[in-house]
């Protein structure tokens, strides 16, 4: 390390030795000492962390059955965790970064984008062709004590001098790529729609959807009880209780079995949004879907959404409270785990990186 960072790091009174949640192996996470982080460059910023929500990517690179994986895009040991929330402990020097002082809360994209391939100056940064993912490849995770984001990549979510962050702000990464479904659907006035799946992003999805003059229906074997006061016109236990089409449907599950959910009920002319991720080997009668003349759309997280995300969770802080199942330590990550494999009443659980 040179003289220069040396300083740096004293300067933010950085504790050694550092902490990080490391994927040793499958099925193996371990808390473990990490190395100080460099001293960010102009146009970065230091941030330590404070929350970091877990989901079922995590899970899948805990089991090693992560599409990462297997394309070879990461390997073990892994360092996780892309749901997340800190303050900022080093402000960038970069005068676009004048927002972020000392103590601003704030969350960061989970997709680094390049900002000069042909698709991020198009406007369409989540197709990025260079794309880095933090906690999933080519940038380290967040559940650590500290994390270094470009300027570009940080939202805030609050800037008050007293601002600390809360466990509901890991929901933003999630929300995003809900907002991006809302996006390329547009609801319309009346419509009805169905929801597969109520973990956290389907139960995302029927939040946002409550702020909309449409009808909401949703499957959820759990009761979806977090949701019991948003207005759902009817929950469904499973499939076969279903016997309704609609204008829209969202499959939250990455169940294989609800893509045949989608397309059996889906109105003629209706909209199907893939934003769980089913397994590689399933199919579907696309033949169906050009004969009916239906859409089905995939939704690929929203980098474009973070501000008004961040900006839905502080308008609806009790809503999305609802959904926290339970805060772990960092030191408790095994038992996270544990716990996010078990069918709970509210879908996240969360490391709080004491």
């Amino acid at each position: 390390m040179d003289h220069q960072s040396r300083g740096f790091l004293a300067e933010t009174r950085i504790e050694s030795p550092l902490r990080a949640a490391i994927f040793t192996s499958l099925g193996n996470v371990e808390v473990q000492d990490v190395p100080e982080p460099s001293a960010p460059k102009f146009d970065e910023a230091l941030v330590r962390v404070a929350y970091v929500g877990l989901c079922g990517t995590d899970l899948e690179l805990f089991h090693g059955s992560s599409n990462y994986l297997r394309t070879g895009r990461t390997s073990y040991p892994h360092h996780f965790g892309h749901e997340w929330v800190g303050v900022i402990d080093a402000p960038p020097t970069n005068p676009n970064g004048e927002h972020l002082r000392q103590g601003t809360v704030v969350s960061g994209s989970t997709m680094i984008t390049c900002r000069s391939c042909e698709a991020c100056r198009s406007g369409q940064n989540n197709l990025c062709s260079r794309l880095r993912e933090v906690g999933l490849y080519q940038y380290a995770g967040a559940v650590a004590e500290y994390l270094t984001m470009p300027v570009h990549s940080l939202t805030v979510v609050d800037n008050a001098l007293d601002a600390v962050p809360q466990p509901r702000h890991v929901l933003i990464e999630p929300l995003v790529t809900v907002l991006e479904g809302v996006a390329k659907i547009e609801p319309r006035v009346g419509s009805r729609i169905l929801i597969i799946g109520a973990g956290t992003i389907g139960s995302l999805a029927a939040i946002v959807m409550s702020k909309y003059p449409v009808e909401v229906d949703l499957i959820d074997p759990n009761g979806a009880q977090q949701l019991a006061n948003l207005g759902i016109a009817r929950i469904y236990s499973s499939t076969s209780e279903v016997n309704a089409l609609y204008d829209v449907v969202w499959e939250c599950s990455g169940a294989q079995s609800a893509t045949a959910t989608l397309l059996r009920n889906l109105k003629p002319g209706g909209v199907g949004v893939l934003v769980g991720v089913p397994p590689a080997d399933t199919t579907i009668n696309v033949a169906e879907f050009a004969l009916n003349g239906q859409q089905l759309i995939g939704i690929r997280h929203g980098v474009d959404h973070y501000i008004t995300a961040a900006e839905f969770i502080t308008k609806n802080s009790e809503m999305l409270d609802n959904l926290i199942d339970h805060v772990y330590t960092l030191a408790d990550a095994r038992q996270a785990f544990a716990r996010l494999e078990t069918i709970r009443e509210r879908p996240k659980v969360v490391l709080h990186i004491d």
